[in-house]
């Protein structure tokens, strides 16, 4: 017969030291003993009510079932809408790529209990200022209307441009824009300062940014005194975009 539950000792992390379940609805069982779920298995875990042998091996056993992460320890607290701002729309969800999705409300929370990091911190009211509906603490106004244009700016960053226009980008919350629509609105100052800030980190593999190629002398495709009699044939360099004999000319000169 099974042997009697042991006597309360020390808690330990089911996990391991210094992580913690993050699917307390997984459910776990050892041969021969009632299925648990994660959570319940942790609680157990932290109140002293496992043997300091299960306790020792559960590590292995459940770090994927139950998805163990390192704990997060609080940080500074940061407000995820800008300083002297604050949350319109607790309700709206929002996602960072490849994390769950969140609402601005619980979002905003984290970010006061400083679980947000100061990276994210940092490009967050860019990310959410329409979406949450940001808006100056205490006001009861609907948040401002799009700001006037203003100077303009390269979105692949100073001295870059967009080398494929085609490609396709969106801010969370935002209509989809292709890489050469964006880096027009730069130009014409459309974009939010703090959007031009950080869009260079988020576009540059996908807009494949590229320094930009300062015009030099003109020059003949052909050589001296000759012109181009076929300009719809292709012509490539190696690793470089096949081009038009003719729009190679246009380049040339």
């Amino acid at each position: 017969a099974p042997t009697p539950t042991a006597s309360q000792g020390e808690g330990c992390s089911i996990c391991g030291e210094g992580k913690e379940v993050n699917d307390p609805d997984a459910i776990f069982a050892f041969p021969s003993q009632p299925e648990r779920t994660c959570g319940a298995l942790e609680d157990e875990g932290e109140q002293g009510l496992l043997p300091e042998d299960q306790c020792s091996i559960l590590p292995t056993l459940i770090e994927d079932l139950c998805n163990c992460q390192p704990i997060q320890e609080p940080g500074d607290s940061c407000n995820i809408c800008g300083e002297g701002n604050e949350v319109g729309n607790p309700d709206a969800i929002f996602a960072f790529p490849s994390q769950p999705e969140k609402t601005c409300g619980e979002l905003e929370d984290e970010g006061e209990q400083g679980l947000v990091s100061q990276e994210q911190c940092d490009i967050l009211p860019a990310l959410v200022d329409d979406l949450c509906e940001c808006k100056p603490k205490g006001s009861t106004d609907a948040p401002t209307s799009t700001p006037p244009p203003g100077e303009g700016c390269s979105v692949c960053g100073e001295g870059s441009k967009v080398n494929n226009p085609d490609a396709v980008f969106a801010f969370p919350s935002q209509p989809p824009k292709t890489c050469g629509e964006l880096e027009d609105e730069g130009e014409q100052g459309l974009l939010p300062e703090d959007e031009c800030n950080i869009l260079p980190t988020l576009i540059e593999d996908l807009c494949d940014c590229q320094p930009m190629q300062e015009p030099g002398d003109s020059c003949s495709v052909c050589g001296e005194g000759k012109m181009v009699t076929n300009p719809d044939a292709i012509f490539a360099f190696p690793s470089q975009p096949e081009k038009s004999c003719g729009e190679l000319e246009d380049e040339g000169e």
